[in-house]
């Protein structure tokens, strides 16, 4: 499978330093976005500690001999790294005192053969666009996320709430995570999104895909037009979007061949 990828974390217009971290491997077929927390720049430490642990233990057991011998279940091999990625930030909080409470969401996607395995903790989202349409693939964990599942508010209610950044799962907090992973077949016309929710908390799924669908022939572009829409909407929180699609579907205006990445991390002020 030969996939093309762009990602960019922004610091915002609010926020002093970036907490978000972002990461990927071709090779691996692995696409990660993590969002940190804690005071002391202790969310910094957390979100790269998370990208760094699960790609250091998918690297251990995903490789060609054992994926050829189906050993390995990438739904299994990806839920364990996240675990792994748990219980390393959680030593880290207790054994560090200026990272005592930190934690970490974060999203994955894992391509292999014709499917896309993707995990996810917190509130940071997978967003799929096919044929046009955009679906939110991931459900956050949330405390308006469980106020909108038991029917005391609407979506557009949540939108507005003072309690929507309230997350019920993270890395990192305790000595055990769930983990929510699934597995889905990839049709050539994908388009996935992960996103921290310093972008979903400012535009919805409507403008999500209006811009993807418009730039089509760039990722550079689409990544770009969406932080700077975060932004001109207040950018209250780091903005941090990768997008990720087959090769044959979208070329990148960088002109990048199927087994390069480029990262992009900007200061906010557009340099």
């Amino acid at each position: 499978m030969k996939l093309a990828v762009y990602g960019l974390s922004d610091v915002g217009l609010s926020r002093e330093h970036n907490e978000d971290s972002i990461s990927w491997d071709i090779d691996l077929g692995l696409i990660m976005l993590a969002d940190g927390m804690g005071g002391h720049n202790a969310g910094e430490v957390a979100s790269e500690l998370a990208v760094t642990a699960i790609r250091d233990a998918l690297l251990d057991v995903l490789t060609p001999d054992m994926l050829d011998t189906k050993l390995i279940k990438c739904d299994e091999a990806l839920r364990e790294a996240v675990i792994y990625a748990n219980e390393e930030i959680h030593e880290q909080a207790n054994r560090r005192t200026e990272c005592a409470g930190m934690g970490t969401t974060v999203v994955i996607t894992l391509f292999h053969e014709d499917k896309v395995t993707y995990a996810h903790v917190g509130d940071s989202r997978i967003y799929r666009v096919r044929h046009g349409e955009i679906k939110q693939l991931t459900q956050d964990h949330s405390l308006v996320q469980e106020m909108i599942d038991n029917g005391y508010l609407s979506q557009e209610e949540a939108m507005l709430s003072s309690s929507r950044n309230l997350i019920t799962r993270a890395l990192g907090i305790a000595p055990d995570v769930e983990v929510d992973v699934r597995t889905e077949t990839i049709d050539n016309d994908d388009v996935y999104l992960l996103c921290s929710d310093g972008l979903s908390d400012l535009i919805n799924g409507n403008d999500m895909v209006r811009i993807i669908n418009t730039q089509r022939d760039s990722l550079g572009t689409a990544a770009q037009q969406l932080v700077d829409l975060a932004n001109e909407r207040g950018g209250t929180d780091n903005i941090s979007v990768i997008l990720v699609a087959m090769h044959e579907a979208f070329s990148d205006e960088h002109g990048l061949s199927p087994t390069e990445s480029q990262e992009v991390e900007t200061d906010g002020s557009g340099e």
